[in-house]
């Protein structure tokens, strides 16, 4: 049983790495740029044949647009984080959702098949009496009959005692299944609040896409500006992709914050379990 569950957990833990890995690897897809040594050097020999402010320009569009790609890369270091956190927190959740009182529930099941067995002997023994009543009056032996149904209505007291008994334990039971099943469904409600969120997530995700194709090739046009000495080239190209940067990045911040939200609330969903 440990083998199976040490196997279940390692299967779960390699399923969330991928899915976080994929999740994290499709998040920064075309988006990442190589500040190398040999593309500032083209761009400052650019910047400095161009002289005054057009060279202060060149350069300052240069680093804010390093910048922006740091802080892009956090957003996918963070989210990442984030997303495996309430993956892991979430997949646990849903577990201890089916093993919501589920110790109470087996005691109590136990309490009432021990309580049956416990009152089968008397349930045997009067079933036999009036049984054997009846065959006595069908066989007309008032006598018999008396005494046989005597003894059966002496244990009658008894055996409704018995059934009052079980009835009440099968109520409890009852009673904890229903509790079980109201706090499974509370539960179930408020992480059912997580679907619209993941789906917002899968929104600015797809919203990357345009223009993380976009960043690619306009830093392409940009290497190649700043290679060929083009300052003018060079600087509309860097003001593109500072836009498209901009806009991935508050694409990704969005992504972050409903990851926050989606960990509010597991929390609330936590709140509300044992």
């Amino acid at each position: 049983m440990n083998k199976l569950k040490l196997r279940l957990t390692a299967v779960l833990v390699v399923a969330l790495f991928l899915t976080t890995t994929l999740w994290s690897s499709s998040s920064v897809f075309a988006a990442t740029l190589q500040f190398t040594d040999a593309v500032k050097a083209s761009l400052t020999k650019t910047a400095q044949a161009a002289g005054g402010a057009k060279q202060t320009k060149l350069m300052k569009q240069y680093d804010d647009l390093a910048s922006l790609q740091k802080q892009s890369a956090d957003w996918d270091s963070k989210t990442s984080t984030l997303h495996y956190s309430n993956e892991t927190i979430l997949s646990s959740l849903r577990k201890k959702i089916k093993d919501i009182d589920a110790d109470k529930i087996i005691k109590l099941e136990d309490q009432v098949k021990q309580t049956k067995a416990k009152y089968q002997p008397l349930f045997t023994t009067y079933s036999s009496l009036t049984k054997q009543a009846t065959a006595a009056k069908s066989l007309k032996d008032k006598t018999l009959y008396k005494a046989l149904r005597g003894q059966a209505d002496v244990l009658k007291i008894t055996v409704d005692l018995a059934r009052q008994d079980i009835r009440a334990k099968e109520a409890s039971l009852k009673t904890a299944k229903t509790d079980k099943s109201r706090k499974a469904t509370q539960v179930r409600s408020i992480l059912a609040e997580i679907d619209p969120l993941k789906t917002k997530i899968k929104s600015e995700r797809s919203l990357q896409s345009t223009p993380n194709k976009s960043i690619a090739t306009e830093w392409t046009n940009f290497k190649g500006a700043a290679k060929k000495g083009d300052a003018d080239r060079s600087g509309d190209s860097l003001a593109r992709l500072l836009t498209l940067s901009g806009q991935v990045s508050t694409y990704k911040q969005n992504i972050y914050n409903l990851e926050v939200k989606i960990s509010a609330v597991l929390g609330r969903a936590k709140l509300q379990l044992p």
